[in-house]
């Protein structure tokens, strides 16, 4: 059941024709989302078009209170959001367009109502457009049939709601567009080594054998080896959930590390390297579990906390071989050897002490 209102007056400057949108069917109910904006981008205001009257003069058509806020209360109207959790959305009003000519006949009249709307997701940042809704209804109607215009502008924004809310049920559970949390699931397990990479495995120290690339002959130090980090990601979407899985490897490269003299003092060096940087890698593990991630912008978030961990791991590993003087220091080395191990206990008082001079 619908109620419209339609008022005419007659001021000075003649008719216009006033649209309420007011529409009392059975609302939408229990939705994840809301219609809390609406945005008048006609390029021409005020009215919507031009009907004929009674005595077949041309009168404008105008909505009661205005587009954007009679549009807003309709809308707010006809949706129920469930709970406060829900998606904020943006309409844009592009085009509402009301054409009427006379019959063959001059006895009816033959209109077109055109709707042109966007919805948007209101977030963080700038509204990210989700779908657009194009519609027109055609009508027919006698001369004393006035009350035909607002059910028919009433009928058209009905189709929007309509189209609107079967899209988002249609999408809600699977476009991460919509989606209302982000869960991670980070994998970080032992790999198995192979000739052009060696993975990090505590049960498996590292022998000269990775050391696979020619000395430096100018070089002054004994040994370099080459470590790092790399994460491999995938995103799915359940039951309107981003599921972020982040896998890690830290590894070493054979083919860009090497050894001029073997020694099992040297060797231990060279494993602290790669044991700083699991270290850092379990520090960026805690971080990563410890954030709040807004489904908006959960990527720009991951990439920085990615880069600070990148930027501690290159400090520490410059700290470190500036204070055992790249393992010449036995005194220091035997410090560091004892901070890392603490360190890979999952104790990082001393790291944090180191990282904050």
């Amino acid at each position: 059941m619908f109620t419209f209102f339609l008022v005419l007056y007659q001021p000075a400057f003649g008719q216009k024709v006033y649209v309420g949108l007011s529409s009392q069917s059975k609302e939408i109910s229990d939705k994840r989302y809301q219609i809390d904006e609406v945005i008048d981008l006609r390029i021409k205001k005020g009215k919507i078009g031009d009907v004929h009257d009674i005595n077949g003069k041309l009168q404008a058509v105008e909505l009661k209170e205005g587009l954007d806020d009679e549009a807003r209360q309709f809308f707010k109207r006809r949706v129920n959001p469930l709970g406060q959790n829900v998606q904020n959305i943006q309409v844009r009003i592009f085009e509402l367009n009301l054409v009427e000519k006379a019959g063959l006949k001059n006895k009816v009249y033959e209109g077109d109502v055109q709707l042109v709307i966007g919805f948007f997701k209101k977030g963080e940042f700038e509204p990210f457009h989700l779908v657009d809704f194009t519609g027109s209804i055609q009508y027919r109607r006698s001369p004393n049939r006035l009350d035909i215009i607002p059910e028919v502008v009433n009928k058209i924004f009905l189709n929007a709601s309509e189209y609107f809310d079967t899209w988002m049920n249609m999408q809600v559970m699977n476009n991460p567009n919509l989606a209302t949390e982000v869960q991670l699931e980070i994998i970080d397990r032992v790999k198995a080594s192979h000739q052009d990479t060696v993975y990090y495995d505590p049960n498996h120290p590292l022998v000269w054998e990775d050391f696979a690339d020619q000395p430096r002959g100018k070089s002054k130090f004994n040994a370099s080896i080459f470590t790092s980090f790399a994460i491999q990601g995938k995103t799915t979407v359940e039951a309107g959930k981003i599921i972020q899985i982040l896998e890690f490897d830290i590894y070493m490269l054979p083919n860009q590390s090497w050894v001029k003299s073997p020694s099992d003092y040297s060797l231990n060096h060279e494993q602290r390297h790669f044991d700083v940087v699991r270290i850092v890698v379990d520090r960026f593990i805690h971080t990563l579990k410890s954030l709040n991630l807004d489904p908006d912008w959960y990527e720009a978030t991951l990439n920085d906390t990615y880069l600070d961990a990148y930027r501690e791991m290159n400090r520490l590993q410059e700290i470190y071989d500036k204070q055992t003087r790249h393992g010449m220091d036995t005194v220091e080395q035997e410090r560091w050897n004892r901070m890392l191990d603490e360190a890979l206990k999952g104790n990082w008082s001393e790291i944090d002490r180191v990282l904050s001079k």
